[in-house]
């Protein structure tokens, strides 16, 4: 799997902060919607070509800064066939100004969606499909979504599976396929608890969490982590986002 190309281009960078892209319809930039609505009416290709319009922006500022951009595929596809577009356009635009590219899809058949997004490195997963929903080419990877921020996710994934929770289990099991692991509710000790369990080559993917309860999952030449900022897509100067957020992570992590 090519979680080695991730961190190789974390090293590069010298940064472990990606690029998440998830635009909400109700947060979508009203000047720039507006500009779409114009031209086309309010409609789905309206909202999907103001999402990209806002996407490329965010990927023009990031692209030559930070490592990896991280897309949301619900974000998309809710606006139809022309989401799609939007979203293989993005992937493409992150992918040729030298990004590691992932697509949050959350899927059973990672190949599939590697085949249909083409110039993806890699996509997420539902684990509890088990291991099948990791093979995906040597070029290629997979992150399991194993610890979740809805607030229901508990109800299943704090469930004893022997002598550790069931999200943790999970995650052994994901690891053990090669798979880098997903923690979204940016607690310290759910981080803790899953670096303690898997082996010390495992990649964690951090969603929701802010720098300083990040730096459990990295060593001591900050490696094995990369830490998703979803606020940059909606800043007003988004350069100047991406700075700050750059420097604040190196308060916490140096890069080595």
């Amino acid at each position: 799997m090519s979680i080695q190309k991730l961190q190789e281009t974390i090293r590069t960078r010298k940064t472990p902060v990606a690029l998440g892209l998830s635009p909400a319809a109700d947060r979508l930039s009203r000047k720039i919607l507006k500009n779409f609505t114009d031209m086309y009416g309010e409609c789905a290709m309206a909202n999907a070509e103001a999402a990209r319009y806002m996407g490329c922006q965010a990927l023009d500022a990031a692209a030559e800064k930070l490592p990896a951009v991280m897309l949301r595929a619900e974000s998309y596809l809710c606006y139809g066939s022309m989401g799609y577009d939007v979203l293989i356009n993005l992937a493409g635009i992150a992918h040729n100004r030298g990004m590691y590219v992932i697509i949050d899809c959350r899927t059973t058949d990672a190949q599939a969606w590697l085949e249909g997004v083409g110039m993806a490195d890699a996509v997420t997963v539902t684990p509890y499909a088990g291991g099948d929903c990791c093979a995906v080419g040597e070029d290629k990877a997979v992150f399991a979504v194993t610890r979740t921020a809805n607030p229901s996710g508990g109800d299943l994934q704090n469930l004893i599976a022997g002598d550790r929770p069931l999200y943790v289990a999970a995650a052994e099991q994901m690891n053990r396929k090669g798979a880098g692991c997903i923690i979204e509710t940016g607690y310290s000790l759910d981080i803790k608890e899953l670096r303690k369990k898997l082996d010390k080559n495992a990649f964690l993917l951090l969603t929701n969490c802010d720098d300083e309860n990040a730096i459990c999952a990295f060593d001591d030449y900050g490696h094995g982590a990369l830490v998703v900022d979803n606020t940059l897509q909606y800043a007003d100067d988004i350069p100047a986002a991406v700075d700050a957020a750059m420097a604040e992570m190196k308060k916490f992590v140096t890069v080595l």
